[in-house]
């Protein structure tokens, strides 16, 4: 079983690093795209052909990936304030409950971003020979990590391995 927990902390650690890196690139990849589209424009005086569409898909592609971002560092919307004013035993089930909802919320993305994602297989974006599924596969894959995140969690919640009190956002202690 201490193996089984060790692993689950070393895949833990690993997905915060892979996130950590992929939010990184990837905003400074929108970032490093707007710049130059509103350079070209304002500055060159050419527009390039993808200024609005690139940009939006890669916006797009980091709000879904993102979302299992915030997941993972406690940042996404919650009452923890109220949480907090609980005893720890009602702290535990409503966390495990939380784990449970955000899981499901994230089964569907998985699920119906999937679908949506496959609508769109070997079609390419309109300025760019790029494939959509690059874009549109961010939503199941986020929603698959959403699913990993709090699944891990709700197993370390149910066994007492973590405090609900960790699953806050460190801030608002």
């Amino acid at each position: 079983m201490e193996f089984l927990a060790k692993g689950v902390l070393w895949l833990d650690r690993w997905m915060c690093r892979a996130l950590d890196g992929f939010t990184i690139i990837v905003a400074g990849i929108l970032l490093v795209l707007l710049n130059y589209a509103v350079f070209a424009r304002f500055i060159l005086n050419r527009s390039v052909s993808w200024g609005e569409e690139l940009p939006a898909h890669t916006l797009a592609m980091l709000t879904f990936i993102g979302a299992a971002y915030l997941t993972r560092t406690n940042e996404h919307l919650g009452f923890d304030s109220v949480a907090r004013s609980f005893n720890l035993g009602v702290q535990r089930l409503l966390a495990i409950v939380n784990q449970l909802l955000m899981a499901s919320f994230g089964a569907m993305m998985f699920w119906y971003g999937g679908k949506a994602a496959l609508s769109f297989a070997g079609r390419s974006l309109i300025s760019l020979d790029l494939p959509m599924i690059l874009f549109r596969g961010a939503l199941p894959v986020g929603g698959a990590l959403i699913v990993a995140i709090c699944l891990v969690r709700l197993v370390a919640l149910i066994m007492g391995r973590i405090n609900p009190d960790e699953l806050m956002p460190e801030g608002d202690g």
